[in-house]
């Protein structure tokens, strides 16, 4: 197990270096630079624009041969010196460090609420198979995966905040993020999120506990008295949570760049997916790389703890 986990860790790194390698390429590769960003205005003034240039690109190390650029670049984001956002003048971790908060807590609070609903009305589908409840919920679920998270996120905003007035359609920065009334506005975005979230969780847990229904085990416990609870919760949940935990954490790790992103944007949410939004308008590429490369990391080290977690989960998995 020792000897597994340092080599899937070793493979983490290797792929992390990957994503920052090719990052830097395609920085490199795309056009324009930093200085750019001021010519129009300098120009504009009757500024020396070569001489602007020239200073701009000396301070992000951009008149350095290559390779000096690129162990510049790996050493200032271990450093935590992920550069300057020319569109908020700050430091792009400090604006970081602002804005995941809203990200995590409108995540959170969604992967909470699909994980439980989803897997235990997928379970509940499964045991009355092909009732009106079972049809209903699989209904349902088809429904809430062909729906996507930005419309129904403004018919929301239309119905329940502009129609009816029942919830609050925009998030207040100038409150306490964990006060009632951001709490409130907070429901019709998690709704939104996790809605989509559900809709799979609900159709992989069904389809999971179905196939661990058939097995004999099942059976077998059943022929021995086994009170059909425990059948369910003891022996058939634990095996048919194995191929869920997959979906569930690589969701938790890519959810910034899916709906998270599109939900943020819609009910003006200050997160990640908000501010790398702007960035791309603002052509402020350090914010939208180091949004990126935050969104990969995540999903390399949820993908990490997946194939850790299932060996704990199932001790017939061995992984040579």
């Amino acid at each position: 197990m020792r000897n597994y986990i340092i080599k899937r860790l070793a493979y983490t790194l290797v792929i992390a270096w990957g994503v920052l390698t090719v990052t830097f390429v395609l920085l490199r590769l795309g056009p324009g630079s930093p200085a750019d960003k001021y010519l129009a205005n300098i120009a504009a003034r009757g500024g020396n624009v070569a001489e602007v240039i020239a200073n701009i690109e000396a301070r992000y190390g951009l008149n350095k041969p290559l390779y000096e650029q690129y162990w510049d670049y790996l050493v200032n984001l271990v450093r935590g010196d992920w550069g300057w956002s020319t569109s908020t003048s700050m430091p792009v971790m400090e604006l970081l460090a602002r804005h995941w908060i809203y990200s995590a807590q409108l995540i959170l609070l969604s992967f909470l609420l699909a994980s439980f609903f989803g897997i235990a009305i997928g379970i509940y589908s499964a045991v009355k198979q092909h009732t009106r409840t079972d049809y209903l919920a699989t209904f349902l679920s088809f429904v809430g995966i062909s729906i996507p998270n930005f419309w129904l996120g403004i018919m929301l905003i239309l119905v329940f905040g502009v129609k009816l007035g029942w919830f609050k359609t925009y998030y207040d920065t100038g409150l306490p993020i964990f006060s009632l009334a951001n709490l409130e506005a907070l429901v019709l975005p998690v709704f939104t999120l996790s809605t989509g979230m559900m809709a799979g969780y609900t159709r992989y847990a069904r389809s999971s506990t179905l196939d661990n229904l058939r097995l004999d085990f099942v059976t077998a416990a059943r022929a021995k008295g086994v009170p059909e609870r425990t059948v369910i919760l003891k022996h058939v949940f634990r095996n048919a949570m194995l191929p869920i935990i997959t979906i569930i954490l690589f969701d938790l790790g890519a959810i910034v760049f899916g709906g998270a992103y599109l939900t943020e944007i819609v009910f003006g949410i200050p997160g990640l997916g908000r501010i790398s939004f702007n960035a791309i308008f603002a052509d402020d590429y350090p914010v939208v790389v180091a949004v990126t490369l935050i969104g990969a990391f995540l999903v390399l080290v949820t993908n990490l703890v997946t194939d850790i977690i299932y060996t704990y989960l199932d001790p017939r998995i061995r992984y040579v």
